[in-house]
């Protein structure tokens, strides 16, 4: 990797790693993920109107790994986790989760925040690529970042989930105060990453075409969890507070030969949430 790619990352908490994945995989992964989504959110038939406006930004499923083969492959790529060990530093990454975020056709924007808070992990070494399966342009939901922000270690929790964040609230906050976003534009095949103390957001879907990206997050190996908040991905595998984040639940990702079998474990229906909304895996 380039050093100047790392330095942009460390000054900035951002960077784009340009024609990382190849155009023909781009679109294999798009038709992938297109009926992926479809299984997940089969039993939801609401109009985008009808939605949370939370879910308005984007249809969100996560774990896609555990039960699509294909998508396996793309989140334990090792062309990707490779760059995000490079650019945290780290020699060994493990994967948190993965999510489609499709920014349906007239989906508004996605608010301004970042995502270490969501995460009860201990440490800051988190990464997360963003990978858009079609050109993202200023029209249909283009990323933008708060450059530096992720210098100030402390974490902010914003409430994204109950909808539009208080914007004269976020504006106080030293990340973002007096800086404006920097937008960036991908190509097939441009993979975007970001650190996990990174503001950023994006911009409404204007397009007559869904948005379609796939997000992988990755963590250092190594980490532990830091407070008892439920999240998926310790409490399903048991991990307490101050315990190391090590299970099949979120297994290595990089370095792998391979990527690993799905959890042995079958997902107790007391962490699925509505089997309508498709979130996570039901079996």
């Amino acid at each position: 990797m380039e050093e100047s790619l790392i330095d942009h990352f460390n000054e900035k908490g951002f960077v784009i790693a340009e024609k990382l994945l190849e155009v023909s995989e781009i679109k294999h992964y798009r038709k992938v993920l297109d009926e992926a989504v479809r299984l997940r959110k089969q039993l939801d038939k609401r109009k985008l109107s009808e939605k949370t406006e939370y879910e308005q930004s984007f249809i969100q499923c996560q774990n896609l790994w555990e039960d699509n083969p294909e998508i396996r492959e793309l989140a334990f790529d090792q062309r990707i986790a490779a760059t995000a060990a490079k650019l945290l530093g780290v020699d060994r990454l493990r994967i948190w989760h993965d999510q489609a975020l499709v920014k349906e056709s007239g989906g508004r924007e996605t608010d301004a925040h970042h995502d270490q808070p969501y995460w009860p992990i201990k440490e800051s070494n988190t990464i997360t690529a963003w990978i858009p399966l079609v050109p993202i342009s200023e029209n249909n939901g283009q990323m933008g970042f708060f450059p530096g922000s992720h210098k100030i270690k402390e974490a902010k929790f914003i409430n994204i989930f109950q909808g539009k964040v208080d914007q004269q609230e976020l504006n106080k906050l030293p990340q973002v105060e007096g800086k404006e976003p920097e937008y960036v534009e991908l190509r097939e095949g441009d993979v975007s990453f970001h650190h996990g103390l990174t503001f950023h957001l994006a911009k409404p879907n204007k397009t007559k075409e869904d948005r379609p990206v796939f997000t992988v997050i990755y963590f250092a190996d190594g980490s532990t969890r830091r407070d008892d908040r439920f999240h998926f991905s310790v409490d399903r595998a048991g991990i307490g507070v101050g315990e190391i984040i090590d299970s099949d639940v979120t297994p290595l990702a990089f370095p792998v030969s391979s990527p690993p079998p799905r959890p042995k474990e079958p997902i107790s229906e007391k962490f699925v949430f509505p089997k309508a909304l498709g979130l996570l895996p039901t079996n």
